[in-house]
């Protein structure tokens, strides 16, 4: 307990780092749609994929808001693990009625109301981009294929963690 209030301002220094790198992967992600052949494409630049996942970003600020909220005024009663392993509207808070297995935890939580919304501005975006020439259909399927692909293959890496600490 010393050394974390030694180290409090610590957590403030590396969030927006990793917020950060996180825009950057996603921005990295979305940049593979210049490998299909679609109307207005050449014509994206990559800070416009970064400015996107940026504002992306703002659904997870509000997940934050809702998590504070939730641990306020509605469970006041809860222990450091509940506020560690809550996240909102997430498969994870239906535990009782799923696996709990610890390597499962993270995919769990990523399936959440607030993952969907992040998706679906990713879409809009990238529909918004190209100038509305597709439609939001395929759009998100270009998610699916550009962001899904790297958020997939982030999950397993997590997991394979997870499962290697674990033994």
């Amino acid at each position: 307990m010393d050394s974390q209030k030694k180290w409090w301002w610590l957590a403030y220094v590396i969030t927006p780092f990793f917020v950060g790198i996180k825009v950057l992967l996603v921005a990295f992600c979305l940049n593979f749609l210049k490998l299909f052949d679609l109307p207005k494409v050449d014509q994206v630049k990559f800070r416009d994929f970064l400015f996107l996942a940026l504002l992306a970003e703002s659904v997870f600020v509000i997940g934050g808001f809702y998590k504070f909220i939730y641990f306020y005024w509605i469970n006041t009663e809860y222990t450091l693990e509940d506020v560690q392993t809550y996240y909102p509207l997430s498969l994870l808070n239906f535990k009782e009625n799923i696996s709990t297995e610890k390597w499962l935890a993270y995919p769990l939580q990523l399936v959440n109301l607030f993952e969907l919304f992040y998706w679906v501005l990713l879409a809009w975006g990238v529909r918004e981009f190209l100038e509305e020439k597709i439609n939001y259909l395929k759009s998100f399927g270009l998610v699916a294929v550009t962001y899904g692909i790297g958020l997939l293959f982030w999950t397993a890496t997590v997991c394979f963690l997870i499962l290697n600490a674990q033994y």
